[in-house]
């Protein structure tokens, strides 16, 4: 395993990081490191419903979180009041490849979230089309997926930490409909800001 970690290492350093993250695919699809495959396969493909490594308890990870802004259709954007600022926020479930493409991009990229364009319209009452953020935002989500395929790769041969992941991602905190309007639960948010910021959560 330990020969197993060096290639991989050797990949990440000198491949594009989809090209290293096939490599690594490749070469550790004859051990027993299931998580450490599903998760490649999951960056690779996409944290869509079609990619058979998506589960139901799979949450997108927090490091490919981007900030951007909501527009409706006219190119009217989404204004918000500070506590509900974390609906700019969005996590990316394209698969590494298309990362890679969006982020040569010198413009703004545009996505569209059908389910939280309906989430957002359900619970605010207002219409989005698309999300919008700056491609430079891409390079820190790309780095931050090549540090994790790095953490996980030095771990394959440690046997204190064979059969644990590196990071545990926190849910996205959901709008819920409530009988105000605006389904936010706030409680729900300030207990997960708390144990977070005092290093209790994951």
């Amino acid at each position: 395993m330990r020969s197993s970690n060096a290639q991989i290492a050797k990949a990440l350093s000198l491949e594009p990081l989809s090209k290293a993250l096939q490599t690594a695919s490749r070469i550790v699809a004859t051990t027993d490191e299931e998580e450490y495959k599903r998760w490649l396969r999951l960056e690779l493909a996409g944290y869509f419903a079609g990619n058979s490594a998506l589960s139901e308890d799979t949450v997108v990870p927090e490091y490919r979180t981007v900030t951007g802004q909501h527009f409706d259709l006219y190119g009217n954007r989404l204004q918000l009041e500070s506590k509900l600022s974390f609906v700019n926020e969005m996590r990316l479930r394209e698969g590494v490849e298309e990362l890679e493409s969006l982020a040569s991009s010198r413009d703004m990229v545009t996505l569209h979230d059908a389910k939280l364009c309906e989430l957002i319209h359900a619970n605010l009452g207002v219409e989005v089309h698309c999300f919008r953020f700056d491609a430079v935002c891409l390079k820190g989500v790309l780095a931050a997926i090549r540090a994790e395929a790095e953490d996980r790769a030095n771990i394959l041969h440690s046997d204190a930490l064979t059969k644990q992941t590196t990071t545990a991602s926190e849910e996205i905190v959901q709008l819920r409909p409530n009988i105000y309007g605006v389904g936010l639960d706030l409680r729900a948010l300030w207990r997960k800001l708390r144990s977070y910021c005092t290093g209790r959560g994951g």
